[in-house]
């Protein structure tokens, strides 16, 4: 193959848009449209029009900004020997490279518990309420259903990354032909009697309302425990490195976007306010209340289904990095060999996710009490940090890592103020 330089010393060849760019794009999709989609519409619509205004509005910069400057901050993180992940382990020394690892599972192993949690919910709903069959019981299906997604994670990396592929295309064009089945049941009434109810809501309200929202937004359009093998993978293959990361990310958020609003919009005119109310009193997700009146008989039973997917591969995103950087904290904590450190993480993360699928905890309150909170730390508030204290991350500063440090106060004061 002949390789021809340009005037920046770089190949034509490694500039250019290749296969595993799109594998890659989708591995992000796939990580960031999942549990928390498929309950955003269930919190607009008990919450009214103005919380979709706000993410239609902050919804992206909210959520691409971070995660650029978050996989910005990777690259430049020094490569560590055992081709473990970056989670900025170099910037830290000693205890302090521990307590980061540490910081960084206790952030995203709940976000597997949600995703978990939300995968049997649907499938036991899927099998109790469509196909009416209730012989199996709760904690059988927890035990499959969490044995099976350990056995995906366990194949590496490429796989998993691979199988987050394959998943993803199918879902998003599901999901999106949803959300098109469900415009002949739209019902403007749905927004306006809403918005008259805002009218008479003091504006303090409404904004307090809007700012409890944001670490909801932040959890539902994030994508960051991919970030970390993403940057990995491009930094070892060496495909044009940061440029070309970078360049992933933002196509793979125009479609999560993009898709995002729209299955939340048409979710949102088609459902009335009091059946996303029962759901929420359920712990069910926005495909698990479809009927066969809101959006044909097909999407009655296809609608579940598409959910199982979707959340089966949100689990696999996030549980990739989690279960690798476990596995080196086991490592690095107690002085085991590598292998043993992996062997006592995934025996760990297994009983753990069991206990908790099975326990069937609030999934909402989970997101916005534990999920959003932390991860905003870690998207929006360390790399900033880092880029301020860190000489080698001086070409970072500018008005984007205020942005970003703005961004991760706002969706922090909004969990302090709820837990108060």
């Amino acid at each position: 193959m002949n390789l021809v330089p340009d005037n920046t010393g770089q190949t034509l060849a490694h500039r250019s848009w290749q296969w595993r760019d799109n594998i890659w794009t989708l591995g992000l999709y796939g990580t960031a449209v999942g549990a928390g989609t498929l309950f955003l519409p269930i919190e607009i619509g008990t919450r009214g029009p103005v919380i979709f205004l706000v993410m239609l509005l902050l919804g992206l910069p909210l959520s691409l900004m971070p995660h650029l400057l978050l996989c910005r901050v990777y690259m430049k993180e020094a490569p560590s020997g055992d081709s473990a992940l970056p989670v900025f382990g170099s910037f830290f020394r000693g205890k302090g490279e521990l307590a980061m690892l540490l910081f960084y599972c206790l952030t995203f192993f709940p976000v597997t518990l949600v995703y978990g949690t939300s995968l049997v919910n649907a499938l036991d709903n899927y099998l109790t309420t469509r196909l009416h069959f209730h012989l199996i019981h709760r904690s059988v299906i927890s035990f499959i259903v969490v044995a099976c997604l350990y056995a995906v994670l366990s194949k590496g990396r490429d796989k998993v990354v691979s199988t987050l592929s394959a998943l993803a295309l199918p879902f998003a064009i599901s999901i999106v032909l949803i959300a098109v089945s469900q415009i002949p049941h739209w019902h403007l009434d749905n927004f306006t009697g809403a918005i008259e109810n805002v009218r008479s809501t003091p504006p303090g309200a409404t904004f307090k309302g809007v700012w409890l929202t944001l670490p909801l937004i932040a959890f539902s359009f994030c994508c960051a425990p991919m970030i970390s093998p993403l940057a990995s993978w491009y930094r070892e293959k060496q495909e044009s490195g940061e440029r070309k990361a970078l360049r992933v990310i933002r196509v793979a958020y125009a479609a999560i976007f993009i898709s995002i609003i729209f299955f939340v919009l048409s979710c949102v005119l088609s459902i009335p306010q009091a059946t996303f109310i029962h759901a929420k009193a359920q712990n069910l997700n926005v495909l698990s209340i479809m009927t066969g009146g809101e959006g044909g008989g097909m999407v009655y039973y296809v609608a579940p289904f598409i959910a199982i997917l979707g959340m089966t591969k949100s689990f696999l995103g996030v549980g990739l990095s989690v279960a690798d950087t476990l596995a080196r904290l086991l490592t690095c904590a107690g002085g085991e060999k590598r292998r043993v450190g992996k062997g006592l993480a995934w025996l760990l993360m297994f009983a753990v996710t069991f206990g908790v699928v099975d326990a069937n905890p609030d999934v909402i309150t989970l997101i916005e009490t534990i999920c959003g909170p932390m991860i905003a730390v870690i998207l929006f508030l360390i790399p900033a940090w880092l880029i301020y204290t860190r000489e080698e991350l001086r070409s970072l500063r500018g008005a984007k890592a205020i942005m970003v440090i703005i961004g991760g106060l706002a969706t922090l004061s909004a969990l302090f103020y709820s837990m108060i």
